[in-house]
């Protein structure tokens, strides 16, 4: 039943993009109204669930990708909003519909519930603190896109074809590696403490540390990336198009982990 809630923010993102077809100035507000309207449908289908199961296990996996889709809309809506960036809802209103997508088509697949109590809580933190550390890293990984080409377009002094719209703050490169720099510096805290909970539920579940498992190393690599990239903007103020393009990397790293986790080795990750 749930499942077929997801497609009402769903189809208001894809028609979202239909009012561009008009060119017309008001057709960007009216973009973004709609933006914000499928985000409230999020909401509410969100709210809805939490209020009839609560916070509890077994975690499906379709929950957890549509509760990925609205963290990911909150923190580019907070953003959009305190940096006059509204424009950046246009790059990433896709990546939160292939997130509805996937939630509506996955698998009905859950996490196995042999934990303690205790176990769960950590569990249900350890997930809330990767998806808000994801969502800030995705986030990064937009503007890194949107600096890169703005430069490129910049640069060659040519009329690049992109989809674009009006901002208070225009496309200011100085900003965008702004952004760029406090998703990196508030999402590595997120990221580093749910690792660790993630390596005490996995040692909790096998009970054992000995056993290396594909998730681990991918999560531990992507980590160290973003760790010498904060260490690199902070220690040696690295900024600009190098600073971009470490935030891509390490953001298509964070997409194969869970490519991995979900799909290729889910007993690794507790899935059944």
């Amino acid at each position: 039943m749930f499942k077929e809630l997801y497609l009402i923010p769903l189809v208001i993102y894809i028609f979202s993009y239909i009012v561009f077809a008009f060119k017309d100035k008001k057709s960007h507000k009216f973009f973004v109204y709609l933006v914000y309207a499928g985000f409230i449908c999020q909401t509410i289908i969100f709210l809805t669930f939490l209020g009839i199961k609560g916070f509890a296990v077994p975690v499906h996996i379709d929950r957890f990708v549509f509760f990925n889709a609205w963290i990911l809309m909150l923190v580019v809506i907070i953003f959009g909003f305190f940096y006059k960036v509204e424009y950046i809802l246009l790059y990433i209103t896709p990546l939160v519909a292939v997130n509805l997508i996937i939630a509506f088509f996955v698998p009905h697949v859950h996490v196995r519930p042999v934990m303690e109590n205790t176990d769960r809580i950590i569990l249900l933190t350890h997930i809330l603190l990767i998806l808000i550390g994801d969502s800030l890293f995705a986030l990064a990984f937009i503007v890194s896109l949107i600096y890169i080409f703005q430069e490129r377009k910049i640069k060659s002094k040519k009329n690049l074809k992109i989809l674009d719209m009006p901002s208070r703050s225009g496309y200011n490169l100085e900003l965008l590696d702004n952004i760029n720099y406090i998703c990196l510096k508030v999402g590595f805290p997120f990221i580093t403490i749910g690792i660790v909970m993630g390596i005490y539920l996995s040692s909790s579940l096998f009970k054992t540390f000995l056993i290396v498992k594909p998730i681990e190393i991918i999560s531990l690599i992507t980590w160290f990336i973003y760790a010498v990239l904060l260490h690199e903007r902070m220690a040696k103020g690295l900024r600009g198009k190098r600073a971009a393009v470490f935030g891509i990397i390490g953001f298509i790293l964070i997409l194969a982990s869970l490519g991995f986790s979900f799909y290729f080795f889910p007993a690794f990750h507790g899935f059944e």
